[in-house]
């Protein structure tokens, strides 16, 4: 139902009462859905007064409350220290401890191929020559290496991890020693 579907005295109406009136109270005097109702209160710019939504609102608070006495009170604080106490954290005990064998076995698994997929989208962009996004050593090289890729960063180098290429820049405090041992290891340099 649409506005067009209305008469002129049920869209007075509707105009007079929309502010101050429930949509459900509405709908079952136009005869159709409360969502019909808004939409036409939409099309028609209308409004709820702000004495009238806060009532609605300290009406649906009382509700509650009353509610939540007829139930026995603050009933979430009653279940946290029933069933939350279990699942607190206590010193000395680990995961393994608190959770089921099956459970911790599963969490593992978990972790594990999260880590995999970690390891294999870091290695997919060593190879493709992207910069890596964490310090997982994807690339067998030996420690002599990585300690020249390190030294070479602190002397101003720009070189990528697990990359063999590195760029002389203007902050570059060059060594020949170094450099030839780069050389030696297979890193290129480009000037």
């Amino acid at each position: 139902m649409s506005t067009k579907d209305l008469t002129a005295e049920q869209l007075e109406w509707l105009k007079e009462n929309f502010g101050n009136t429930t949509n459900q109270a509405l709908a079952e005097k136009l005869g159709t859905s409360h969502r019909s109702i808004t939409r036409m209160a939409r099309e028609l710019g209308l409004w709820k007064t702000k004495a009238f939504m806060s009532a609605m609102q300290r009406k649906a608070s009382e509700h509650a409350a009353r509610a939540n006495r007829a139930n026995g009170g603050n009933a979430g604080t009653k279940n946290l220290l029933l069933y939350g106490k279990a699942y607190r954290f206590k010193a000395g005990e680990s995961n393994k401890d608190r959770m089921s064998e099956a459970a911790f076995k599963a969490m593992h698994r978990r972790i594990g191929e999260s880590r995999k997929e970690t390891f294999r989208k870091e290695k997919r962009r060593v190879l493709f020559g992207l910069e890596q996004q964490t310090g997982l050593r994807v690339v067998q090289c030996s420690k002599a290496k990585i300690c020249l890729r390190h030294h070479l960063r602190r002397h101003g180098y720009a070189i990528a991890r697990a990359s063999n290429e590195a760029i002389v820049t203007d902050n570059t405090h060059r060594s020949a020693i170094m450099e030839a041992r780069a050389i030696e290891m297979g890193i290129t340099f480009n000037f």
